[in-house]
């Protein structure tokens, strides 16, 4: 991979990272239904000229769309807007890897050795510890802390992220079924879904008013503006770019990335605390992911890549 190329890829993480934070924000200023609601939107409205009726594939695109929008994002979202600590869900969300490698087991019959198998436990064993980590307390008073282990907002987000990376999983087996679809086309079509379901959710559920918008400037709009198209758009749309140049193998090692800078960020900017769980955890659950991801890749098999948000 040439330099430049590298380092598309890893600017493509940070902006999957970056997006942790963004959702976080989000979800707190609008609520994670209207938030995802309106991040489609902003998808929908600058990728509408690509929307394109794909004949024979309208209802596994329609499948797909509702997977992502009313399953996946707003699952995590909703993680995100619940959880105290970004870098434990960051984590989690490398679930899909496994998850993916499972599901292509079962229904596409894909066969793995003890090497995935092993790996798929180390990734899982990692969520579980970070499961027991105390959360929400402020860095220069560790005696002091809110909550417990095992506090069960914390332990709700966890399970949201888990559950979100299963979709997402669900998601990627269904996306290997479609032919000849373009990246754009699909997620304008992801967007439009999206944005339906996701505004009726979020009108019957969070019941939004126009108070919800009182006093919001064109700044406010900057987390569901920099998800839909720094996260989807660009970071998307580069990493498509990239894998119709290169091997998905020479792609793979780089997937876990995204979490790293979703970490660095929440610490720098965020001011969360990077605990000894959290750091054995991750570590587990990113070298299992990472074990996963190169061997799917290197054997091509039906479960090779998934695609962040």
């Amino acid at each position: 991979m040439s330099h430049p190329h590298l380092a598309l890829l890893v600017f493509v993480n940070a902006l999957w990272g970056f997006n942790f934070l963004a959702g976080k924000i989000g979800t707190e200023q609008f609520g994670p239904l209207l938030f995802s609601a309106l991040r489609f939107a902003v998808v929908l409205l600058l990728l509408f000229p690509w929307l394109r009726l794909v004949r024979g594939q309208m209802r596994l695109i329609f499948l797909i769309g509702l997977c992502l929008g009313a399953g996946h994002y707003s699952i995590m979202f909703y993680a995100l807007y619940l959880g105290d600590n970004i870098s434990s869900l960051a984590i989690a969300a490398q679930l899909t890897v496994p998850f993916s490698t499972i599901l292509a087991i079962v229904f596409l019959h894909e066969r793995i050795g003890f090497t995935r198998i092993f790996a798929i436990g180390i990734s899982f064993l990692g969520v579980v510890v970070i499961a027991y980590e105390p959360m929400a307390y402020e860095p220069m008073a560790y005696e002091s802390m809110a909550y417990e282990p095992g506090d069960s907002s914390h332990l709700v987000a966890l399970v949201a992220a888990t559950v979100a990376a299963f979709v997402m999983a669900i998601a990627a087996i269904l996306m290997r079924r479609l032919k000849g679809v373009g990246v754009f086309n699909l997620q304008a079509w992801i967007a439009l879904v999206s944005t339906v379901v996701l505004s009726l959710l979020s009108w019957f559920v969070e019941s939004p008013g126009m108070d919800s918008f009182a006093g919001l400037t064109a700044i406010d709009f900057w987390t569901p503006v920099y998800s839909a198209i720094g996260a989807t758009i660009i970071g998307h749309g580069s990493l498509y770019y990239l894998i119709q140049r290169y091997e998905v193998n020479s792609v793979a090692p780089f997937i876990t990335l995204s979490t790293l800078f979703a970490i660095g960020y929440s610490i720098v900017l965020m001011d969360e605390v990077l605990t000894t769980r959290i750091v054995v955890g991750g570590l587990l659950t990113l070298f299992g992911v990472t074990i996963i991801a190169l061997r799917n890749a290197r054997q091509a098999t039906p479960s090779s890549l998934r695609v962040p948000r």
